[in-house]
C-alpha cells in the first residue's frame, strides 16, 4: 500500500463523537431497526407495491434509485477497505460500524427496486448512464488509503448529500406517492449524521495536529466535487447541486477549506 500523504501521528486527538462501544451500537441500531419497522408497517399496501406512484414517476426515479443502490454498495466495499487498513484502533471502530450500516442500507435500497418492479438487467445500466454518481464513486473504490477514502466519502460526499439533501429526497418522494423511498431516506440519515461527524472530527484533527494537511485535504475536497459536478447535469438540478454545496460548505469552512472552483 502507498503511503498516506496524510498521518496523524498523534492518535489520541482523535474521538468518536457518538461514543460508541459494540454494546451501545448494538443497543441503538435496536431501537433505530424498531422506529424503522414501526414506519414500514404504517405504509399502505398499496403504497408498497408502488400503485401509488405514476408511470412517468417511476421511470424518471430509476436513476435515483441507482444512485441509492449503488453508493451504499460501493461504500460496503470501500468502508471495509477502511477498516481493514485504518492506521489506529478507534478509526477503525468507526469504520466497522458504518459497514454495518451501509449494509443495512443496502438492503433497503434494494427492497425499493424489487417492488418497484425495476429488472436487475436494467439497474447497472442506470447507474452507469451519464448524470449519476457513478464516477464519483468509482474513483473511491479505486482508493486504498483509508484516510482519503474517509475524507472523500464521508467528510465531502456524505457531508454533501446530508441530512438536508435527503430531507428533499424523503418530501420529494412522498409528495409522488412514493412513501417506501421517503421512510428509508428518513432512515438512513440518522446513520449518515454519525459517518459525517466522525469523518469531520477525523478531519479537524489533522488539521490541528499539522496545518499544513489543509492543502491535501482541499485537493482531495476539489477532486470529489468535480466528480459530482455531472450529477447536476448541467444546470438542471440547479435547486439540488446548490442544496448539495451548501450542505457541504456549512462543514469544510469552518475547517479553513474553501469553496471548489468549478
Amino acid at each position: 500500500m502507498a503511503r498516506s500523504p496524510l498521518v496523524l501521528r498523534d492518535p489520541a486527538r482523535f474521538h468518536d463523537p457518538a461514543g460508541l462501544t459494540w454494546e451501545r451500537y448494538v443497543a441503538l441500531q435496536a431501537r433505530e431497526r424498531e422506529r424503522y419497522l414501526a414506519e414500514r408497517a404504517a405504509i399502505p399496501p398499496e403504497a408498497l407495491a408502488y400503485q401509488t406512484v405514476s408511470r412517468r414517476y417511476l421511470e424518471r426515479a430509476v436513476d435515483q434509485f441507482a444512485n441509492n443502490y449503488y453508493s451504499e454498495l460501493s461504500a460496503t466495499h470501500y468502508i471495509a477497505t477502511a477498516a481493514a487498513r485504518a492506521p489506529f484502533d478507534e478509526l477503525k471502530k468507526c469504520c466497522l460500524f458504518q459497514l454495518a450500516d451501509e449494509q443495512r442500507h443496502l438492503e433497503m435500497d434494494r427492497e425499493v427496486f424489487e417492488r418497484a418492479g425495476i429488472p436487475e438487467r436494467d439497474w447497472l445500466p442506470a447507474w452507469e448512464a451519464p448524470g449519476t454518481t457513478c464516477r464519483f464513486f468509482r474513483h473511491v473504490l479505486e482508493l486504498d488509503d483509508p484516510i482519503e477514502i474517509l475524507v472523500k466519502a464521508n467528510f465531502v460526499a456524505e457531508g454533501a448529500a446530508g441530512p438536508a439533501t435527503f430531507a428533499v429526497l424523503a418530501d420529494g418522494a412522498e409528495a409522488r406517492g412514493d412513501v417506501f423511498s421517503a421512510v428509508n431516506h428518513r432512515a438512513r440519515v440518522r446513520d449518515e449524521t454519525r459517518h459525517i461527524s466522525f469523518a469531520r472530527a477525523l478531519v479537524k484533527a489533522l488539521i490541528d495536529e499539522d496545518p499544513a494537511n489543509l492543502d491535501v485535504i482541499q485537493r482531495w475536497q476539489d477532486e470529489s466535487l468535480q466528480l459530482f459536478r455531472e450529477v447536476a447535469r448541467g444546470g438542471e438540478r440547479r435547486a439540488w447541486w446548490e442544496g448539495f454545496l451548501g450542505s457541504y460548505y456549512k462543514i469544510a469552512r469552518p475547517l479553513g477549506l474553501h469553496p471548489t472552483r468549478l
